[in-house]
């Protein structure tokens, strides 16, 4: 072998370290950054269910389909809901979403949900987790009647007092008040 040809292998040996040096790298910075929005409180939990529709059973169903949702130890499960915002909150709808998907996996599973969930939201290439209140299984039920109503016809829906929730309400042009704010 000339001593061009031990050159070239010699640095084509060296290229290969360093790619597999800088993935692996790579691998371990990405695998702490998926952690680091995760609270400390489920920090022993683990994955039970992801990107999975429940249904709650009975005459009226409520379906969800749940982001993420942790069991802990004890075997209480804690859910988890993902979103991608410009700001860095978390909304009244997404109590909602996850009080519902809490009623529809304790509905199919029996499994025991808490009261508390997450909204990790993901704004300007971080993600910050929230803690929220979820609602109590009544409270969705009659927020599910209400809506039945209103898609029926036999109840009048209350209108908003902010300009900016109709201009992006996907209603707004069957609205009869809204389209007037």
């Amino acid at each position: 072998m000339s001593a061009t040809e031990l050159w070239l292998s010699l640095v084509s040996c060296a290229a290969c370290v360093g790619a597999v040096w800088a993935a692996a790298r790579l691998v371990r910075r990405r695998a702490a950054e998926a952690n680091e929005w995760m609270p400390g409180e489920l920090k022993d939990h683990t994955l039970a269910y992801s990107e999975r529709t429940f249904r709650s059973g009975g005459n009226r169903q409520v379906v969800a389909r749940v982001d993420r949702a942790y069991r802990g130890r004890n075997g209480l499960i804690t859910l988890v809901e993902l979103k991608t915002r410009h700001a860095n909150r978390f909304h009244l709808s997404d109590v909602i979403e996850l009080s519902a998907q809490r009623v529809a996996l304790a509905g199919e599973t029996g499994e025991p949900v808490a009261r508390i969930g997450w909204v990790v939201v993901e704004s300007s290439a971080r993600r910050t987790a929230h803690r929220v209140t979820l609602m109590s299984p009544q409270a969705v039920w009659e927020l599910a009647s209400r809506r039945d109503e209103l898609l029926a016809g036999t109840e009048s829906p209350s209108y908003t007092a902010t300009r900016g929730v109709c201009a992006s309400c996907a209603h707004r042009r069957r609205c009869r008040t809204g389209a007037e704010l």
